[in-house]
């Protein structure tokens, strides 16, 4: 393969050469490298940096990808023999040959002097070319003897060099990247620099990447950098939609780009909280300050941790009404105390609540703090609740084997061992009525769940819990019960579609099957459809905010995970299934319409769900009905009949495109 651009790399090699024959002295360090992996496995060879998530392991038999993010550590490979000096030619079957090189442009061949005569490679032979400070013909870059000379000069010119050195250094430690990030890191240890901290953070960014996101989203990274912030956060929900949890890493970075629009790190803010990324959360909360901080403080708060109390009680102090607002109210939500801190109060006196909120930090901090390690660490808050969530995690899993009768014993162990844990008590009740037909039981274990404390990052399990004793009551036709269950459910959380839609259906049921005056009946099919109407809302806001790659947040899912990281599903899917709830609650929309005799309504879904994909069949044949119907009447009104390309309804020229 041809090598364009050939004189202008040698005209580079020219202008750097002052410097590098000041670096290329006395190294003994051979340019291969150990790569140890987070798994465990040890690689050596010769590593490139391919400037995105990558890094390339190359050999005689081929060449292999490493995932930046499951990299430990590297270090170099030591050996007796020193590497050639000067360009380095890569063979197509992967021999490397250095030393005394040069380009003969008139046959466009590499010409190696070996000291008793010459070696010619055609430059289509030549896989790539490696300068002598590591920058690739192909814009990868490796290491090369004087690495650690040369990364050092780099830093002292973005540090206190002229504008020459400066730019020489900024352009090198881009192209170095993976290789070059330690020793940025150290050098922010002794003191932060702006550009050294963009440095380091622009090959952060690279090193969370997902694996294969540069193949779907070429120049990912630029993208969101440019551009307004709608763009950027447009961008990243779709990537979220690809990749699901493996974004989130990046995230977190995100929020430590003081680049970064508000938009961009409010995205990131509500993923990370809703999906419990616990430790991304925290790193973010520590480097930030203001409002972000602040919004950091509540995002951790709603996972349990309270590392920013402390950040809420400095908020109290704010000129601003809203925010002391909100920050007492988040403090008593979190500790059950107000010390007479009202945001409207007199200045003396929310100068003494804070001084006794100080008191109250000064007190709980050790214990606060302590929790937070130990979930960071992966520990949890005893011995007792260790042993029965792993009894817990049994369970689920032989659960989902339909391993029943084990399951049931797993639960009922891990009660045994810690009462005081939610999550057993709730999968057994579900376990119990759904499976082994036990309706008092199941009664029985949730409702001793309620009242006790969800485990980290299963805040869900008060509204499952009480979605499925309305669920049971509903079996026994007990309306007055269920609905009271689902209400208390909905009223937990908003978007829950689930308690949404068996609402609308105990309200569809009755209407069905009271007596009475016709207008009675009329009235509870019109809340029964707006209580489904309630469920579509709930389901647009969870589809517009942002899908993720979670079970716990799934809001018509009626199993109950046991974490986030363990039930994880591809976004695909959920976008899947967030349709076919759309269509099921506009096919009971539907359905109603055509009792209350609006057919024109029932075209409305139709349209609606054509729109959004969600076309049911159940509708397919409700909007037929519809039709017929409207047909009838325009033959004896004269009036015309909607059939498609109008406000009024969609046709079949609408349907057969779809």
């Amino acid at each position: 393969m041809a090598r364009s651009g050939t004189p202008q790399r040698l005209n580079r090699l020219i202008m750097l050469g002052v410097v590098l024959t000041t670096l290329m002295s006395g190294s003994q360090i051979a340019a291969d490298v150990r790569v140890r992996m987070v798994r465990g496995e040890v690689l050596e060879g010769r590593v490139y940096d391919i400037g995105n998530e990558y890094l390339e392991l190359s050999g005689r038999l081929g060449s292999t990808r490493i995932l930046k993010r499951d990299v430990k550590s590297w270090s170099f490979k030591l050996s007796a023999k020193p590497e050639p000096k000067g360009i380095l030619l890569i063979l197509e079957e992967g021999h490397e040959v250095g030393g005394d090189v040069r380009f003969d442009a008139g046959s466009s061949e590499w010409v190696v002097n070996l000291g008793n005569g010459t070696a010619r490679y055609l430059d289509s032979k030549v896989q790539r070319t490696i300068d002598p400070n590591g920058v690739c013909s192909d814009d990868r870059f490796t290491l090369r003897e004087g690495f650690e000379d040369r990364i050092t000069l780099a830093i002292e010119g973005i540090i206190s060099g002229e504008s020459i050195e400066r730019e020489d250094g900024i352009q090198f430690l881009r192209s170095s990247g993976f290789f070059g990030l330690r020793h940025l890191e150290q050098a922010l240890e002794k003191g932060n620099h702006p550009v050294i901290r963009r440095l380091q953070l622009e090959e952060r960014f690279r090193m969370s990447l997902p694996a294969g996101i540069t193949e779907s989203r070429p120049n990912f990274l630029e993208q969101i950098m440019k551009g307004s912030a709608l763009d950027h956060v447009d961008i990243l929900r779709n990537t979220l939609l690809e990749h699901g949890s493996d974004l989130y890493p990046l995230l977190g970075l995100l929020l430590l780009d003081e680049g970064q629009s508000a938009e961009v790190r409010t995205f990131a803010i509500d993923v990370l909280q809703r999906t419990h990324s616990i430790r991304e959360l925290v790193t973010a909360w520590e480097a930030s300050e203001g409002q972000a901080q602040l919004a950091l403080a509540i995002a951790l708060g709603e996972n349990g941790i309270y590392l920013g109390i402390s950040t809420l009680i400095g908020a109290l102090e704010l000129e601003e009404r809203a925010a002391r607002a909100i920050a007492i109210t988040k403090l008593n939500e979190y500790t059950g105390e107000r010390f007479g801190f009202e945001p409207d109060g007199e200045l003396t006196a929310r100068g003494d609540a804070i001084r006794k909120w100080r008191s109250w930090w000064g007190q709980h901090k050790g214990r606060i703090e302590g929790i937070a390690i130990a979930v960071l660490d992966g520990k949890d808050s005893s011995r007792e609740r260790r042993k029965a969530s792993e009894l817990w995690r049994r369970g689920i899993a032989a659960e989902s084997d339909q391993r029943f009768e084990m399951a049931q014993r797993m639960y009922r162990q891990a009660i045994e061992i810690d009462p005081t844990a939610m999550g057993p008590f709730v999968s057994l009740g579900i376990l119990q009525y759904q499976q082994l037909s036990d309706y008092d039981g199941a009664l029985e274990s949730l409702h001793r769940a309620i009242g006790r404390e969800p485990g980290m990052g299963d805040g869900v399990n008060e509204r499952v819990c009480y979605y499925h004793i309305g669920r049971i009551y509903q079996f026994g036709l007990d309306f007055d019960r269920a609905r009271g269950a689902l209400l208390k459910s909905v009223s937990l959380d908003q978007d829950y579609s689930a308690a949404w839609y068996e609402l609308g259906r105990i309200q569809y049921e009755e209407a069905l099957l009271a007596g009475g005056a016709v207008e009675v009946r009329r009235e509870r099919l019109e809340a029964a459809r707006e209580t489904f109407m309630s469920g579509i809302e709930a389901l647009t806001r969870y589809r517009e905010s942002l899908v993720v790659v979670d079970r716990t947040n799934l809001p018509f899912d009626s199993a109950l995970p046991f974490s986030t990281r363990d039930h994880n599903r591809t976004l695909r899917e959920l976008r899947v299934r967030i349709l076919e709830e759309l269509g099921r609650f506009r096919g009971r929309i539907g359905a109603i319409s055509l009792i209350l005799d609006e057919p024109k309504r029932v075209l409305q879904e139709y349209r609606e769900a054509t729109t959004e994909g969600s076309v049911s069949e159940e509708l397919e044949k409700l909007v037929s009905t519809a039709r017929l119907i409207l047909q009838s009447r325009s033959g004896e009104t004269g009036e015309p009949v909607p059939i498609g390309g109008s406000d009024e309804g969609v046709g079949e020229d609408s349907r057969e495109g779809r």
